[in-house]
């Protein structure tokens, strides 16, 4: 059985384990929280070169980076792939997974930062950098979306690493008290509704209630 380091309320090791729950493979998740070293094995160095999670374990195989370890998955274990074999959809599959790290990047991790972590080391939050991100940064990224949703899959006719990304950042954007709103944002609102319907997201969040319980995370909103 594979091992995944890191924990459920990180949206990338959120999209390995939707990946995992996608072709049916059991694994075992061991908590790592880069923050916490009381969390880190010893031989995390190793493990992870940059520090961040997750990494997986596969007998001898151990691998970091969520899109390093989807596109392994779907070599190994090709049943229910997660990647087109159509040129076109395939480079469109990857793009979006990027196109998401950056809306990670850009918007996830600084409000994460502001309204969980900083409160958490005695720090008071920047309101001012939390109303940029909302206001400025967020709805490139969401108008974006908004023009490619075509239906229940943003590429092909299945599951991919595209839908992937797009439902595990906006899960956290749900956690961190945010939406997208179905007025500004019809089509993105409905295949987001789509995507949280599907039995591997069900399971997904089912198992992230702990985690989301311990962080005072609601998860109303995803589960109506």
């Amino acid at each position: 059985m594979m091992k995944l380091y890191g924990v459920p309320l990180s949206v990338h090791t959120r999209k390995v384990q939707l990946g995992l729950r996608a072709k049916g493979l059991d694994h075992t998740l061991r908590v790592v929280i880069p923050i916490a070293p009381d969390t880190l094995p010893e031989n995390w160095k190793t493990l992870s070169p940059t520090g961040l999670i997750p990494v997986i374990e596969d007998g001898d195989l151990s691998l970091p980076d969520s899109g390093a370890i989807l596109q392994y998955l779907d070599a190994k274990y090709p049943n229910t792939p997660l990647t087109p074999t159509d040129p076109e959809q395939r480079g469109r599959a990857i793009w979006f997974e990027a196109y998401l790290g950056a809306f990670f990047r850009d918007v996830l991790h600084p409000l994460f930062h502001q309204r969980v972590v900083a409160p958490m080391q005695g720090a008071v939050a920047d309101d001012a950098l939390m109303e940029r991100v909302l206001t400025e940064r967020a709805p490139r990224y969401l108008d974006y979306l908004e023009g490619q949703v075509d239906g229940d899959w943003l590429v092909g006719d299945a599951l991919s690493v595209a839908d992937i990304a797009v439902g595990a950042n906006l899960v956290l954007f749900s956690y961190l008290g945010e939406t997208v709103p179905a007025a500004r944002y019809p089509a993105l609102s409905t295949y987001f509704r789509h995507l949280l319907r599907l039995p591997v997201f069900i399971a997904q969040l089912a198992d992230e209630k702990p985690f989301t319980a311990q962080m005072g995370f609601s998860q109303e909103s995803l589960t109506a």
